[in-house]
């Protein structure tokens, strides 16, 4: 079985890109010296991904604040609120306050579409042969973690945005190879039992007729494993699982796996200690005996809770998969 290795979500800002996109937002520096320096740091991520020889990279989503922030450059109806923590962690983001109906951008305006364009143009620059991904928020995550003054039905703010999500993944088919949906609320309590029973009809509305690959993320811990059922049942090409908040509960996920495209949050994303390889490989065995018809591994969550340089030498430690693979 051939095993794969990815970055999800985002990868660390330096301290000099978050000075450089204040200094935009302040009128200090024009927006050809931003593009400038967003650019030199995917070129910098991207001769990293080529490096450890990852088969999906996404462009570091430097240009955005988090994976919330994301949905500004793409879709009308929202607004930036005040900062919220982001589920449990000491991590906040700004939540979208929706006062009109969700719509997609134009092209025009899709701040987002044209950044990922430029990031294709760095890729193929480069000759990188690592697959690029669009990340982007799902819809229960947008929902929950939203303030909606408009909706009187979350159903409805869901399925509006589901739809501007197709619309701009029409638009992606020939920028990205993939598109990484970001889904933790799936797992979190006080969700209502008919937003949940309706996922699996919002994500066929999101991806109604969408080609390009679709990788489905969910991290932090799993507390209520029925909701697996619900999760497995979404039409995506991969399902991705935080292994390092779930050790205790792998008995149960594996159910799912036979025949499945898997990912597997095997990296911590949360913590500084370095994993060891022998625990990786441990992991990678005991799933490619539950009969997984494709596996990716990399970090569990959103890279934006360690430093830099903690990050790169995490990544790195893929790269000695490439001996597990020869030894197979």
């Amino acid at each position: 079985m051939n095993v794969k290795k990815a970055l999800v979500g985002s990868f660390p800002k330096n301290p000099k890109l978050g000075k450089v996109i204040s200094w935009y937002n302040m009128g200090k520096i024009d927006k050809e010296k931003l593009e400038k320096y967003i650019n030199e740091n995917v070129k910098k991520l991207f001769e990293l991904a080529g490096d450890v020889k990852l088969d999906y990279t996404t462009n570091g989503l430097f240009r955005w604040d988090d994976v919330i922030d994301v949905t500004f450059g793409f879709i009308s109806g929202g607004e930036k609120g005040p900062l919220q923590r982001f589920f449990d962690n000491n991590f906040y983001y700004r939540q979208p306050v929706i006062k009109e109906k969700i719509n997609v951008k134009t092209r025009e305006e899709n701040l987002f579409l044209q950044d990922l364009e430029s990031s294709r143009k760095i890729k193929e620059e480069l000759s990188l042969s690592s697959k690029l991904k669009a990340v982007i928020p799902g819809p229960l995550t947008y929902y929950v973690l939203s303030d909606n003054r408009y909706y009187k039905n979350p159903i409805d703010l869901m399925i509006d945005y589901a739809s501007a999500v197709n619309s701009l993944s029409q638009e992606l088919s020939n920028v990205v190879d993939a598109i990484e949906i970001h889904e933790p609320a799936i797992f979190s309590s006080n969700i209502k039992r008919d937003a949940l029973e309706k996922l699996p009809e919002i994500y066929k509305t999101m991806f109604d007729n969408v080609k390009i690959e679709k990788h489905l993320m969910t991290y932090f811990e799993i507390n209520n494993l029925k909701r697996l059922d619900i999760l497995f049942s979404l039409p995506v090409d991969y399902f991705g699982i935080d292994v390092i908040e779930n050790l205790k509960k792998l008995g149960r996920v594996y159910t799912y796996f036979p025949s499945r495209k898997v990912y597997l949050g095997i990296l911590n994303a949360r913590n500084t200690k370095m994993e060891k390889i022998s625990t990786i490989i441990r992991v990678y065995n005991s799933v490619k005996r539950k009969g997984v018809s494709d596996l990716i591994i990399g970090n569990n969550t959103l890279f934006d809770f360690i430093p830099e340089v903690v990050v790169v030498k995490k990544l790195k430690l893929l790269k000695k998969l490439e001996k597990v693979e020869s030894n197979e």
